[in-house]
């Protein structure tokens, strides 16, 4: 039993070993495809032989022994099919014959390619828009598409990454077209990288799957077949499982012959050894010739404590590294500092160097594996710089490069780029599987500077920068980043306050059944009573909430003075839906169903009049996580909103294993343009949607009487926006209510623009407030875009 334990224990080990591992490469993978995709968007013309240099630079092909092909893709349109032959070298003797042929105003062209398979060249001319809309679904969206496929009968996934100018993803859908700059397509054999963790862990027999949206494929290595055996299953962000197997631990020593001849010579042994000590030790004992042993003689007792070298000198460098700390770095940018400040041709420059993805390789391979790696760096990092600089560790994967530059065309771009060739370069760890690599984020700063605080702050912030554009990368501190850092950090502050404070306060616009012209439904949207800049709507303060984790508290207040408010109103006998949406992280958030929840309890509403709206893109991002925090919602009786619809890309059977009641779409997903109305057959599209999977339509953003006609005569059951109705605060809505008769609440559209005009909170909501009225009031937008995230 033991040894069966033993074995399982090895069994558990090495598959966890090999998941890590596997997790590993497809984070690696990703880091590629983003330096891939920098490198495209600052090369939009480059040719084949110069996207080769750089594949060959990063060592693309012989670090990712999985990838078969990568290469670079854009739209092509029709006046530039000539300037795209000449960039890729075609001749006139070679003319281009698009695939699959016909006319079109624009093609999807692969511009330059590298390959695994040298009788397989640049596929000129495939038009891979022509074939499939997964290309341009993934430009609009700014999400990966992925199609499974087969390199010489093995089974292979097909990758296509867009990229945007700029280094980030656009939040809209019209900013994404403007700035796209093309797709990296990349031909993945998964079965090499899984076959590579299984012989470093030395396991046996995997597969890993994925799953993503409607693209799902497996690929396995060995036997797996869990019948009569053992196995494991990890999941990988991204849609990727990984699942080990093993044939059963015997319990039973009968079944193991090894077992049974070692618990024979073992008795055997055991008997010897008795008749040996019996025959020795007799004779002696009875002589008295025996004598005892004081304890702790010999090695058994404590050794005593020695301290060799000079305590305070190694109180200065680091344990591991062998490098400065940060006290010895701090001591000696004082001096370069000082010195800097008596010779006028010389600067002070510091680098801070990040090892991205460190946290999560320390946790997935443990601390040794981090231990080695911090070592590595810091041996690199002394290869680039020069005997006077300095290299020190500030603690952690982040290390400080202190230099002195001469203040005439003073740069340090060369040495940020030396750094970062050195660090990409191959890392092998002992014991730890194949090579692997690693990439950091550096942040340059240099200048005169008073303490060392100042400059090591200013490179901080530029650390922070190349952070936020995607690591990888070197950023040059400039003074705008200290006065946006400095105001986001005044942000926090007065979110902060503005919680203790109850600075905050919902606002409510109706939803109406067109059908009936009654009111049937209101949605809670947050508003902010600033005390200096007055109202402010979401999109002005929840990015720095999100980001803060302060989105988590704040939406916990919206939803319990939602529900309060919708108890209050159905008491008084206005029975109203409240519908409430719900940010990303406080979906995704485990305790968000103890919210709701306490919620509900605390305010007595009836769960059927609570509705949560989670923005369709949240939902997307995990179907199987969402779909198992939705049924949680589901079962405490609320009802559920997929908000957004049409900005994610949603499958039927994405949504028909939801617990949805309703589909709310806003008037962007449904008109070409801002200047347009609603396009009749795709709103016709997504009213046959709902009914099909039962779901109930709202349309957003209604702004006309056309508009409302259009919806009206379309059947779309329920809608909202400012000709409806602008959002009114909590004391509006009861003077609505009170004049409305008894359980059908009317609201003409002049009624709700008149008593829309106040956008000031309640007083007992914020007493130290005067509320704006009248002209001078701040507006309040329409709740029905997508700025405004969370009620």
């Amino acid at each position: 039993k033991h040894d069966a334990a033993k074995a399982q224990e090895s069994f558990q080990s090495n598959s966890a070993a090999v998941a890590a591992t596997v997790a590993q490469s497809i984070q690696q993978q990703a880091d590629l495809v983003s330096g891939a995709g920098t490198y495209f968007a600052g090369n939009s013309n480059t040719t084949s032989a110069e996207f080769e240099a750089w594949a060959r630079h990063v060592h693309a092909l012989a670090r990712f022994p999985q990838i078969e092909r990568m290469g670079l893709a854009a739209i092509v349109r029709t006046p530039d099919v000539h300037a795209y032959e000449t960039q890729i070298g075609r001749s006139a003797a070679q003319p281009l014959r698009v695939d699959p042929a016909g006319s079109r105003s624009f093609y999807c062209f692969t511009l330059s390619e590298i390959t695994r398979s040298p009788a397989q060249p640049l596929q000129a001319g495939r038009d891979y828009c022509g074939r499939t809309h997964a290309l341009l679904i993934a430009r609009d969206t700014g999400k990966t598409s992925y199609q499974a496929t087969a390199v010489h009968s093995v089974p292979a996934l097909r990758i296509q990454t867009p990229v945007y100018m700029g280094d980030a993803v656009p939040r809209t859908q019209a900013d994404r077209i403007a700035a796209f700059a093309g797709w990296v397509r990349e031909t993945v054999v998964p079965g090499v990288m899984l076959r590579q963790a299984l012989q470093a862990h030395g396991a046996g027999n995997s597969s890993i799957s994925f799953h993503n949206g409607a693209t799902s494929a497996r690929f396995s290595v060995g036997k797996t077949s869990k019948k009569n055996g053992q196995s494991r299953t990890t999941d990988l962000p991204g849609g990727w499982t990984v699942t080990s197997y093993a044939p059963a631990a015997s319990t039973s020593i009968l079944d193991d012959p090894g077992s049974l001849a070692l618990v024979a010579a073992g008795f055997v042994l055991s008997l010897l050894v008795g008749a040996l000590i019996f025959v020795l030790g007799t004779p002696r004992l009875g002589r008295g010739e025996a004598r005892s042993r004081p304890r702790g003689s010999g090695g058994g007792g404590d050794r005593p404590k020695t301290q060799g070298g000079d305590g305070k000198a190694e109180e200065l460098y680091d344990t591991l590294t062998g490098l400065p700390n940060r006290a010895l770095a701090y001591d000696r940018t004082e001096r370069v500092l000082a010195r800097a400040g008596r010779e006028s041709g010389l600067l002070a420059g510091a680098l801070i160097v990040d090892i991205d993805w460190f946290k999560d390789f320390n946790e997935k391979l443990g601390q040794e594996a981090g231990d080695q790696l911090l070592r590595i760096v810091s041996e690199r990092l002394q290869t680039v710089v020069r005997s006077h600089d300095t290299v020190g560790r500030l603690g952690g994967d982040r290390f400080l490069i202190l230099v002195e530059v001469a203040a005439r065309g003073a740069r340090l771009d060369s040495l940020a780029r030396r750094i970062t060739e050195a660090l990409h370069k191959p890392v092998a760890l002992d014991d730890f599987g194949p090579s692997f690599f690693m990439t950091a984020s550096i942040g340059v700063a240099f200048g005169r500077y008073e303490t060392p605080d100042e400059l090591v702050r200013d490179a901080q912030l530029a650390l922070q920068a190349s952070k936020s554009a995607g690591k990888d990368r070197y950023t040059m501190f400039n003074a705008n980043m200290r006065s946006l850092i400095e105001d986001r950090a005044v942000l926090e502050a007065e979110l902060n306050a503005a919680l203790a404070e109850h600075q905050f306060f919902l606002v409510y616009q109706p939803v109406l059944n067109l059908a009936t012209q009654k009111v049937v439904g209101l949605e809670a949207l947050l508003r902010w009573m600033h005390p200096k800049r007055g109202v402010l709507t979401p999109a002005e303060f929840l990015p720095v909430a999100e980001d803060t984790g302060l989105i988590v508290p704040i939406g916990r207040w919206a939803l319990e003075e939602a529900t309060h408010r919708g108890a209050a109103w159905d008491v008084a006998g206005s029975p109203l839906e409240i519908a409430v949406s719900v940010s990303p992280n406080q979906f995704n958030r485990d305790g968000f169903a103890t919210d709701v929840l306490r919620a509900l309890q605390q305010s007595g509403i009836r769960t059927e009049l609570l509705t949560l709206e989670i923005a369709e893109p949240t939902i997307m991002a995990d179907l199987a996580d969402a779909t198992r925090r939705l049924d949680e919602m589901k079962r405490l009786g609320v009802k559920l909103a997929i908000d957004e619809f049409g900005n994610g890309y949603a499958y039927r059977s994405d949504l028909q294993r939801m617990p949805l009641d309703y589909l709310k779409v806003d008037r962007s997903s449904l008109a070409a343009s801002d200047d347009e109305d609603y396009r009749s057959w795709l709103l016709e599209a997504i009213l046959v949607f709902g009914r099909d999977l039962s779901l109930t339509v709202v349309a957003k953003g209604v702004e006309t009487y056309e508009q409302m006609i259009a919806l009206r005569d379309g059947g779309c059951p329920l809608a909202q926006g400012f000709f409806l109705g602008k959002p009114m605060p909590a004391e509006a809505v009861e003077g609505l209510l009170r004049v409305a008769p008894q359980g059908a609440v009317a609201t003409p559209p002049p009624l709700a623009a008149d008593v829309a005009t106040v956008a000031a909170p309640p007083a007992s909501v914020a007493p130290n407030t005067t509320p704006p009225t009248g002209p001078t009031a701040a507006p309040v937008d329409a709740s029905s875009s997508p700025s405004d995230p969370l009620a």
